[in-house]
């Protein structure tokens, strides 16, 4: 029989090991659809600043950079600082992830404030190439007293309307949070480290630095994985 490339074996792998393990939890995919919103509640990317800009120095970096020093994306960082976010985490997020088009921002349109956000980022291999087929939700949080409203829901479901059928979006999330709870009832597959290293072929599974400097973090992390809700056209803007 004619060998397959090995790209095409490890999404063959992928793709069945994410199959079994959708049956094994008898998961329900139309989970992932979303709920209905509460209609004072607009779903939204981030967007880039605008003039008029700063003065000065900050002006010049404003201009170079429009997005990250958006209104919008800052609305972002200050609602995380809020939920205890450090300054090396917003540091990565202004300097070492993807950016503000990365992001999803909830807007309370009855008083204008920033009440949730939800971040779909390439996941790094050996810390200088991402991948293509294999995406990772972050940074999803929601304020307390607007949760229960199905914004969590919807943010991640246009989220996974940024990528095609044939791609996967991750989660890496403790057990025993509301977190787990919430992506096992949004219908993704839940794995652990171990059967996470099946999924991709060795070489790569070794050099996939995110899942393993989780697993290090947090040893009982859960793996949660969902298939892209975009068609064969969907566009992701972070990449």
């Amino acid at each position: 029989a004619r060998a397959r490339p090995a790209v095409q074996l490890a999404k063959m792998q992928y793709k069945n090991w994410v199959d079994v393990a959708a049956e094994v939890q008898q998961r329900d995919p139309q989970r992932l659809m979303p709920r209905p919103l509460n209609p004072r509640i607009v779903i939204r990317p981030c967007e880039k600043k605008t003039e008029p800009f700063s003065e000065g120095f900050m002006g010049y970096i404003e201009k170079f950079n429009p997005g990250d020093y958006g209104d919008d994306f800052q609305a972002v960082i200050e609602l995380l600082r809020g939920n205890g976010y450090s300054n090396s985490e917003v540091f990565q997020m202004l300097f070492l992830d993807q950016g503000f088009r990365s992001y999803l921002m909830a807007e309370d349109s009855e008083t204008g404030e920033i009440v949730g956000c939800a971040q779909l980022s390439r996941i790094q291999v050996g810390g200088y190439v991402y991948m293509t087929d294999d995406l990772q939700i972050k940074h999803l949080y929601v304020k307390p007293e607007y949760r229960g409203l199905g914004i969590a829901n919807n943010m991640v479901h246009e989220l996974l309307t940024r990528i095609k059928p044939n791609q996967r979006a991750w989660s890496f999330v403790s057990k025993d949070t509301p977190e787990f709870n919430f992506f096992f009832s949004a219908g993704f597959v839940g794995i652990t480290w171990s059967e996470a290293g099946k999924v991709f072929p060795g070489v790569l599974w070794a050099f996939l630095w995110p899942f393993h400097q989780q697993r290090l973090k947090v040893p009982d992390t859960i793996y949660f994985a969902a298939e892209g809700r975009g068609d064969e056209n969907a566009y992701n803007p972070a990449g």
